[in-house]
């Protein structure tokens, strides 16, 4: 083994070829050649060993860290490594040993940053063009630098050439413009120009700079979204992109981009180094860059420089940037924390994303207080507080919630998500037209606003309109095609459709986007179950909780397939394990305790408290409200005050009735089941509502579906 480990994000030499872990590329001779993420992991373990045989098991425990893949992806790994090393044929550099594994016979050196930058003939990796000829997709090529003995020719010609133009050609220096706006100059655009917002590369060698990267970027695009004339790619679309440039090209026709912005950021004592390039989709080539440098405390002014800038490549100093506004009022570290958040909104796991984003966002509302985004992304948080997970007890949530929205909305009366929040909580408390009014805000003053489209088609499947909920989940999937989330909420609307394939599609389309995106695993999962394909699920689950181990609905719902198959010892595993994430609590006592609950081999008086005491009776992925209901007909005493429970999800908020939908229907079945048990006119009444709405549910929603509900 080698004595000192490569750092994971960092530079080696490995022979002639010169390896960039952090942007997964090797550079040789003037080509830069860029890996995919998993064949750079396999390099780097091997890197780690040099001229030492590293098993296959050693190499798919560190890489898939456990995870189910196919007998053959390292193999498919080794190979496309060989093809970037020229070794297919000679196979010198990667060594099959047989029987055990594999073996970098190259010499490895460590290197700095430095050394990296200052390698040989090799000036910068802004040098390199990417060999077409190793990816099997094409790559985004970068435009060449040009050294400093060009440079001075090429300064002494252009001075030469613009006093050959001042005197021959004079009225060409009357309008000065850009090269973008010569070349929209037939009159004005009818449509906006289309610019990509790529995440930038994190050149700091530390991880925890990666918000810088890819929220950095966002907010530019954010701003300049702004303007009537520029329509930006959407966030998720933009960081795929980025993790897979061969999209690119097809991309770029289907949502006909005509520029984008690529760069990198460099973050060390207190001082911030961006490298911003526009390159133009006709040429491929970068049309404009830019190195900004300054303190830290200046990241809001550089910010602003830097939209400024791209502004006048893109429209010429003629025309003005009425809609940059520099937001210097707003304390650095805030703006840092609110990055932050957003960055682990956008990317946390479905165990981490609330409680980091909460915390960031918190942290930025309390050095700002001023900070009208921040209360509204913090508001939205919050308003998620039961999406996936319980992340925070009800009553502590809308609390906050609200305090947040309130905050937003008074600094700003326009924050989307403050408005959206109220959304949520509206469609949750069955305020529908609300949730409308609050939608529409958003849609009056930003109509391609995705998230706004995506909460108002989870406000159609709520009010069982399911053609319209699958309108505005396309809307939404039309302007940012390569977000996981939509893709998901799509998939959803699909299934309440009982459309399972086009449904099982998205959620794969998905994952293709995004192989970490642990809801699409478990939407999957339900897809699958749907459809009796109960191994196929277990399967997915698997993989889920291989990327995420923190989660309590993923592993009860893994338990849950695991029993519906009828291997109860892997059910039993899985049910103690999220025992074990609840720690010493009665959601702890009942999930381990599960199996034996609903063979009725435990007390039925003792299995119906602990019940009652959970925090996570009904998820979109099972529910206990049935068991609950059971035990409670074992008891008809106790029935009558219990009911008050079931009925609060169905009734409608001035209590003239009942609304059932996909997200109440078990209560919605256990309160029928339980009031006619009751020899009562009090709820005669009720119940006729109740099972009227019940039937007009089930009217709407697919057979195969119902039969899961009764």
């Amino acid at each position: 083994m080698t004595e000192q480990a490569l750092p994971e994000n960092g530079y080696f030499r490995l022979d002639d070829y010169y390896i960039d872990v952090g942007d997964h590329k090797i550079f040789h001779a003037d080509t830069a050649r860029h890996l995919e993420p998993k064949a750079m992991q396999v390099l780097y373990q091997l890197a780690l060993s040099a001229g030492e045989t590293v098993s296959r098991n050693e190499l798919m425990d560190k890489v898939w860290h456990g995870r189910v893949v196919i007998d053959d992806s390292l193999t498919r790994v080794i190979s496309q490594l060989r093809q970037h090393f020229n070794d297919s044929k000679t196979r010198k550099v990667i060594q099959t040993v047989p029987k055990k594994g594999y073996r970098l016979s190259a010499n490895v050196t460590r290197l700095t940053r430095q050394e990296f930058i200052n390698r040989g003939a090799m000036q910068s990796t802004d040098d390199f063009t990417v060999d077409p000829d190793i990816s099997d997709k094409p790559k985004l090529v970068n435009a060449p630098t040009i050294n400093k003995g060009k440079a001075v020719a090429f300064a002494v010609f252009s001075v030469i050439l613009t006093l050959l133009i001042y005197f021959f050609l004079p009225d060409a220096l009357q309008s000065p413009e850009s090269f973008i706006e010569r070349s929209h100059t037939n009159g004005n655009r009818s449509t906006p120009t289309t610019v990509a917002f790529l995440p930038w590369r994190n050149l700091t060698g530390d991880a925890n700079n990666d918000y810088l990267a890819e929220m950095l970027p966002e907010e530019l695009s954010i701003t300049l979204a702004k303007s009537d004339k520029i329509s930006v790619l959407s966030h998720y679309s933009s960081v795929a992109l980025a993790r897979n440039p061969g999209a690119l090209d097809a991309l770029l026709d289907d949502v006909n981009i005509e520029y984008w912005v690529e760069g990198s950021v460099t973050q060390a004592n207190e001082r911030i180094r961006v490298l911003v390039r526009l390159v133009e989709k006709q040429s491929n080539n970068a049309i404009w860059s830019q190195i900004y440098e300054d303190d830290m405390q200046q990241l809001l002014i550089l910010n602003t420089k830097v939209i400024a800038d791209i502004n006048t490549q893109l429209f010429g100093q003629s025309e003005p940037a009425t809609f940059i506004v520099a937001a210097n009022n707003i304390d650095i570290n805030a703006y840092q924390a609110y990055l932050q958040g957003n960055y682990w909104w956008m990317n946390g796991t479905t165990s981490e994303w609330f409680s980091r984003a909460e915390a960031s966002f918190a942290r930025a509302t309390e050095l700002a207080p001023n900070f009208a985004s921040a209360f509204g992304s913090l508001a939205f948080v919050y308003a998620r507080y039961n999406y996936h997970d319980i992340y925070m007890e009800k009553t502590a949530a809308l609390a906050k919630a609200n305090a947040a929205i309130n905050s937003a909305l008074q600094l700003d009366a326009n924050d989307t998500n403050a408005l959206l929040a109220g959304a949520i909580l509206a469609i949750e408390d069955l305020r529908f037209d609300t949730a409308q009014q609050l939608i529409n805000r958003v849609l009056s003053v930003d109509a391609l606003n995705t998230r706004g489209l995506y909460v108002y088609s989870e406000l159609a499947l709520a009010k069982n309109e399911f053609d319209v909920a699958l309108r505005y989940a396309e809307k939404a999937l039309q302007l940012d095609p390569l977000s996981p989330w939509i893709n998901v909420n799509k998939a959803i609307v699909h299934f309440w459709r009982n459309e399972m394939p086009e449904a099982l599609a998205l959620v794969e389309r998905a994952i293709d986007i995004d192989s970490n995106y642990t809801w699409a695993y478990v939407y999957k999962a339900k897809i699958l179950r749907q459809q009796s394909q109960i191994t196929a699920a277990i399967d997915a689950m698997n993989i889920c909780l291989t990327i995420d181990t923190g989660s309590p609905v993923n592993s009860i719902f893994l338990a849950l397939l695991y029993d519906e198959a009828n291997m109860p010892s892997q059910a039993q595993d899985w049910f103690s394990y999220t025992a074990s994430l609840y720690g010493d609590s009665p959601d702890a006592r009942f999930w381990q305790s599960y199996l034996s609950f609903i063979n009725q081999q435990e007390d039925a008086d003792i299995t119906r408290q602990l019940v009652d005491q959970l925090t996570l009776k009904t998820t979109r992925f099972f529910s206990v409200v049935p068991l609950q209901k059971a035990l409670l007909s074992l008891q008809p005493a106790l029935i009558e005050q219990s009911l008050t429970e079931f009925l609060a999800p169905v009734e409608l908020p001035d209590k003239s009735g009942f609304w059932v939908n996909h997200r109440n229907q078990f209560s919605a079945y256990a309160a029928s089941a339980l009031m006619q048990q009751l020899n009562s006119a009090e709820y005669e009444q009720k119940l006729a509502e109740l099972n009227t709405q019940i039937e007009v549910f089930e009217s709407k929603v697919a057979p195969l579906l119902r039969a899961e509900i009764k």
